[in-house]
């Protein structure tokens, strides 16, 4: 695959220099106007005048037409234009009404007769629907749409789930918390694989674990942005950097006339149906929201200054039901269901009986609530209560943000604008289960945005443009926990006594029990800066338009993301359970109650620097060869150097010596420890053939490349040690005097860098030869226009990516005897060192679909769009946290990927979206009603109404179990740092059977069972081969405006999420180990209502 790019590149170079060298498709977020002038005979007309006015601010360009009659706009801001062409003995022809979209190539043709200068051929425009200049797929979302439409949360980006090809991400589509923002997968890709440009700079967030619920710096208002592309197959070689879509959003400039608006929604618990899983007291969760703001345009110079500005606030408290397992009455007293034996003495405690708990342990369990519910389920003959505690968990979000730009046309061939925009996010999140042995989830988190962008154009010819755009963002985004800060009330020693780590009870892992104590995870935070200038230079040429461009990013990370900080201690029940006897959670509470950890782990707090540069250079021609036949041929050079730290403070593994080697100055690779990837060469081949005037045939493939991986402490080699210890020990024989209980905390400077010993620490591990993930990606397509307004496309769809980022454990040890009597660290092929997290080009993917589009415009009144997508994707990992329902980032098995290839987390079979804006055609100004009186006006005028439908299957499930202690073969516990993804092993249909599936059994427990030889871990069960409840939900809106004076109108609007208020379960519990195995728990919201009112002038 990497000679693939450099000899596909090299094939491409010599037509790209043999056609003149690129022709501009859009350039960052503006578009090009194309066009050819003919006389009355088809004849062209070379040398004539053609201008473009943009009709709102009166800002006008011109160009002269080639020997071929061909003339272009490039840089054109995306608005209302009037074309008009010139030239002696010839009457003006005049196109007006051209809607000019987002980074799209519009075709504007002119048809000139004999006649004076004086006289005016008008001829009105129509959007064009088929697309006869570019191969690139895509969508444009109007501003119209973004306005009009039910948008929950008010987030532009949802509607990039309007395009064929495009799914929501499990990360957006949580049950309870605060969703994704941007997040979705773009055929079969992961979601961190997408690129966000606002007004043609970089807006994509890169704190390593993601805070802030975005994929965005900065996501302005609806009533901000103009309109978005979502491109999702073949870029123009003028966009790269990841192998998704690119989202190319334009930012609202003021015009001539002063225009603005201002509004409130407003949601309320008295307003929404009650979710099918309602709180243990039966009371609907409470939920108030208020979303407010502005936005505000005009000019500060007729023709020649413009300003815009926004502001938007969010305010919402709500509550959702969460379920927990908690230890029942009797077990909190040490009674359980089954015989318990403690390995320091022997004794045996029978069934029913009393086991003599730690102090400790008696005071984690005294601090747990009582479970609130009946048993849900129980386990195999024990008495193990799965979700028999539910909370109303509150959650608090405040979010401020805000943006202004400043627009100036300094001269006929200058322009510049800045803008610059921030957002203040900060959301509490009451843990699951109370404080004092409560405390998990994700507590308080804050993020702070900052960005600052600048342009200019400069048009030295008519037949030359030269652009510079800078953009520079700053985000300063984690999480803190609830307990921070609070005074120690359980003894526990050797934990960190700063004030900005510590607090609470240190996370206790108890397998099939809700985690008690605070998050590991937390605190974190990642304060990305990032600064990113790029210029392009075009020309034309002919049939053609040269254009190059180069783009910088220095990326500067500043991130805390080493865990535990506070302490983690991990009960798999293997001390407490009698020899013989088979697994069961039950002898990890038995563990936790004799303080017999299996594992303790503890971390160094430490503050990382870290830094990565990127450089991209692109040459793109699109070539009118003909009337009919239009090629796009591109090439794009990327690299992206591995991260380095900025004081050196970073170490990697070396399989060679078997020791820990360091940074030091000098070099790239000298720096980062990992060789920098110099090879991705990315060339982009289509085509556009009008087969008849109305019907086009489109086809292309491109080489994109992967660079940016969101994955957080894994690929972080700067907390490795020794400046970083994460110490993890894992403990065997109960008895021997190295045993560390747990009320015996933590050693002293079990963390100390001089004290670092590699056989107790998770170390990180990234092959010098580690390098970006190439993306092949293809369509053949046909899109026929049936009448002026309405249009049908239908195509291929497919990508191939390779080497792909995946993440496991090198040291990965082999599995155990059949007797299961071999400690894990024995077992391990690396004897001087523990687990190993090893981050490599491991992974791949193949996605193929058949997207069908169908688009009906008439006039304003209508817009309907339908995505359909039948599609197959096949992948061997998830993406780094990304990993829901069972998918984890890493294999089962680091020593059979194969085994790990199935379909894809992403995978749907089918997916159809429809949504629809509906003026409707009655009352003053329209096509009925145009005499009624002012009252009845009143009434039946004014009204819009808009929906989005979307019908999905269930998300797929990969079915996995908690292994007990003989059959690990890694002690690492957090999947993105490489924990095995262990699977059970698949009997018969895993599904329950017909008439019998249920919320409460979803799947056959007697065709789903638990490996039972040590030595053979892994089983049978492939990734993702079940899945959850299908999904359908109608979101819809209705709006009534109301002319006030003037210019001013209200709108009153009201809109219904899941207006039908269909149960949409989401996927049941995937661990095979606990009790509450094949349930759901959760279900997606119910109808929720929001009412608004907007006034605009």
């Amino acid at each position: 695959m990497r000679s693939l790019g450099c000899r596909a590149g090299l094939l491409i170079l010599p037509m790209l220099l043999g056609f003149g060298i690129p022709r501009a498709s859009a350039q960052f977020d503006t578009a090009s106007v194309v066009g050819t002038v003919k006389d009355s005979s088809g004849a062209t007309v070379p040398d004539a005048k053609v201008t473009l006015t943009n009709t709102e601010t009166g800002v006008s360009v011109v160009r002269t037409t080639g020997q071929d009659g061909g003339y272009e706009f490039v840089t054109v801001k995306p608005g209302i234009y009037v074309v008009t062409a010139e030239k002696s003995g010839f009457a003006i022809a005049l196109m007006d009404n051209v809607q000019v979209q987002v980074a799209a190539r519009m075709r504007v043709d002119l048809s000139m007769s004999v006649g004076q200068l004086t006289e005016r051929i008008v001829v009105t425009a129509a959007l064009p629907l088929i697309e006869t200049d570019t191969s690139q797929r895509g969508q444009v979302i109007t501003g119209d749409q973004m306005r009009e439409l039910a948008l929950n949360g008010r987030e532009y980006s949802a509607l990039a789930l309007l395009a064929t090809g495009v799914r929501q991400s499990a990360l957006n589509k949580s049950t309870n918390g605060t969703p994704r923002e941007g997040a979705f997968n773009v055929n079969g890709l992961r979601s961190t694989f997408n690129n966000f440009l606002i007004d043609g700079v970089d807006n994509n967030a890169y704190g390593t674990s993601n805070q802030g619920f975005s994929n965005q710096v900065m996501q302005p208002p609806p009533d901000a942005v103009g309109e978005f592309r979502v491109v999702t197959n073949n870029q123009s070689a003028e966009y790269g950097r990841a192998a998704g879509a690119t989202v190319n959003v334009s930012y609202r400039s003021g015009v001539n006339q002063v225009h603005g608006g201002a509004w409130e929604f407003f949601r309320d618990t008295a307003l929404n149906a009650t979710n099918y899983f309602k709180p243990a007291d039966g009371q609907k969760p409470p939920l108030r929201r208020n979303q407010y703001g502005g936005v505000l345009g005009g000019p500060i110079v007729r023709n020649k200054a413009f300003f815009f500005g926004d502001y938007e606030g969010f305010r919402q408290n709500r509550k959702n039901t969460v379920f927990s397992t908690l230890p029942t009455a009797a077990q909190n007293a040490g009674v359980l269901a089954l015989d318990i034996r403690d390995p320091r003495t022997g004794a045996v405690y029978l069934a029913g009986t009393a086991i003599p708990m730690t102090a400790f342990a008696r005071k984690v369990l005294g601090g747990l609530p009582a479970p609130n519910l009946a048993d849900a389920r129980r386990g195999a003959g024990v008495e193990v209560a799965a979700n028999n505690y539910s909370i109303a968990q509150e959650l608090t979000n405040d979010t401020d943000k805000a943006g202004g730009k400043i627009d100036l046309q300094l001269s006929p061939i200058l322009s510049v604008f800045g803008r610059y925009g921030w957002r203040d996010l900060n959301t509490n999140d009451q843990p699951p289960i109370p404080l004092p042995s409560g405390g998990g989830g994700n507590g308080n988190i804050y993020t702070r945005n900052k960005q600052l962008v600048l342009g200019s154009t400069y048009v030295p010819t008519d037949r030359s443009l030269l652009e510079v755009r800078f953009g520079w963002s700053n985000t300063q985004g984690g999480k803190n926990p609830p307990a921070l800060g609070a005074a120690d009330t359980f003894g526990i020693g050797g934990l960190p006594a700063d004030a900005r780590i510590s607090g609470g009870l240190p996370s206790q892992s108890i397998g099939g029990y809700a985690a008690f104590g605070r998050q590991a995870t937390n605190p974190q935070w990642q304060y990305p800066t990032v600064w990113n200038p790029k210029v392009n230079y075009s020309w034309l040429m002919g049939r053609q338009s040269l254009k190059a461009g180069y783009e910088f990013q220095k990326i500067d990370v500043e991130v805390q993301d080493v865990n535990p900080l506070y302490g983690l201690d991990t009960y798999t029940g293997q001390f407490s359970r009698p020899q013989g006897a088979a697994a069961n959670n039950l002898y990890n509470l038995g563990d936790f109650m004799l303080g017999l950890r299996s594992q303790y782990a503890l971390s160094t707090f430490f503050v990382a620097q870290m830094r990565q540069h990127l450089h991209f250079l692109y040459l793109q021609d699109d070539v009118r060869v003909n009337d009919r036949l239009t090629l796009n041929a591109g090439l794009r050079y990327e690299y992206a150097t591995p991260m380095w730290e900025a004081n050196n403070l970073l170490t990697n593994f070396d399989p060679v010596s078997r020791t820990m080697v360091t940074a030091k100055d000098g070099s790239i690779a000298d720096r980062a420890l990992v060789n920098p990837d110099r090879n991705n060469l990315g060339p982009r081949l289509g085509l556009a053939y009008s087969i008849a005037n109305k019907t086009v045939v489109r086809g292309a493939w491109g080489l994109s490349y992967v660079h940016i991986n969101r994955i957080g402490s894994a690929n972080l080699l700067a907390i490795n040690g020794p400046q970083v210890v994460r110490a993890a020990v894992t403990q065997g024989d109960p008895t021997a005097a190295t045993f560390r209980p747990t009320e015996q905390g933590y050693p002293a400077g079990l963390t100390d860098p001089s004290k670092f010993v590699p056989l107790s620490a998770l170390v990180s591990y990234i092959p010098q030869d580690y390098h970006s993930s190439p993306v092949q990606s293809w369509h053949i397509s046909l899109q026929r226009e049936f009448g002026p307004n309405m249009l049908v496309d239908v195509a291929y769809v497919g990508n191939k990516a390779d080497d792909l980022l995946l993440v496991a454990n090198y040291n990965q040890a082999v599995p155990n005897n059949p007797a299961g009597t071999i400690p894990l660290p024995s077992r391990r092929p690396i004897s001087n060192f523990g687990d190993i997290t090893y981050v490599f080009n491991g992974g791949k993917s193949r996605y193929d679909a058949l997207q069908v589009k169908y688009e009906w415009r008439l006039g304003s009144e209508i817009t309907l769009l339908n995505s359909l997508t039948l599609s197959k994707a096949q992948d061997n990992s998830a993406g780094a946290l990304e990993n829901q329902n069972g998918n984890f980032p890493a294999p089962q098995d680091i020593n059979n990927l194969a085994a790990d290839y199935a379909l894809s987390a992403y995978h749907q079979p089918y997916n159809n979206t429809t949504s629809f804006v509906w003026a409707l055609p009655f009352g003053h100004g329209k096509r009925w009603g145009g005499g009624l009186s002012t009252a009845m006006d009143m009434l039946v005028g004014g009204w819009e109404l808009a929906g989005i439908n979307t019908v999905t299957p269930g998300e797929m499930v990969t079915l996995t179990y908690t292994p007990a202690a003989a059959f690990q073969v890694s002690a690492i516990t957090n999947d993105f740092s490489g924990a095995n993804n262990y699977r059970p092993n698949i009997t018969c249909d895993p599904y329950a059977p017909a008439g019998q599936q249920s919320i409460t059994q979803w799947f056959n427990p007697a065709c789903v069972a638990l490996p039972t030889d040590p030595g053979q871990p892994f089983g049978n069960a492939p990734r993702n081969n079940v899945r959850g409840p299908n999904f359908w939900q109608f979101d819809a809106a209705a709006s009534k405006n109301i002319a006030v004076a003037g210019r001013t109108r209200v709108q009153v609007r009201v809109e219904a999420f899941n207006l039908f208020d269909r149960v949409n379960f989401a996927p049941p519990a995937s661990n095979r180990s606990n009790a509450s195995f094949g349930t759901i728990t959760t279900a997606f919201d119910a109808r929720q209502v929001q009412l608004g009112v907007k006034v605009l002038w």
